[in-house]
């Protein structure tokens, strides 16, 4: 697993969201310019967020995002699948196994157990637990 930079920033995104006011939309121009990240790069991940039901847009002047879901009720695992990073620790763990070992492999059951516990924690921490630190 190596997560990418569209993952932290959609999580930088959905932070801003929940920081502000609900029902207060925020351009993804205003996240960009905070952060200085690419504007067209950011605006498509927050297309797939919004794809994935996490944010809601507003047109016009004075639209933008705003956050669609509550804050506590978002886990990072399903941030990152909204993305679509891929979430296993080593490809061999993943729905198409990628190494010929896998079968035979001697610390596949190290990986899996590692992995669970990644996964717990993907599934434990909610854009809340980000927001409180």
């Amino acid at each position: 697993m190596r997560l990418t930079k569209k993952s932290g920033y959609g999580l930088i995104a959905l932070l801003e969201l929940a920081r502000i006011p609900p029902l207060t939309p925020l351009s993804a121009g205003a996240i960009a310019e905070k952060y200085a990240l690419p504007s067209p790069f950011l605006e498509k991940i927050l297309h797939q967020l919004k794809e994935a039901g996490l944010v809601t847009t507003r047109k016009g002047r004075c639209g933008g995002y705003t956050l669609a879901v509550d804050p506590e009720t978002v886990s990072i695992r399903r941030v990152l699948q909204a993305l679509g990073e891929p979430l296993d620790i080593v490809d061999c763990l993943g729905p198409v196994p990628e190494c010929k070992l896998a079968e035979i492999c001697p610390v596949r059951t190290a990986w899996e157990k590692l992995n669970q516990g990644v996964q717990a924690l993907f599934d434990s921490l909610s854009l809340r637990d980000l927001l409180e630190g």
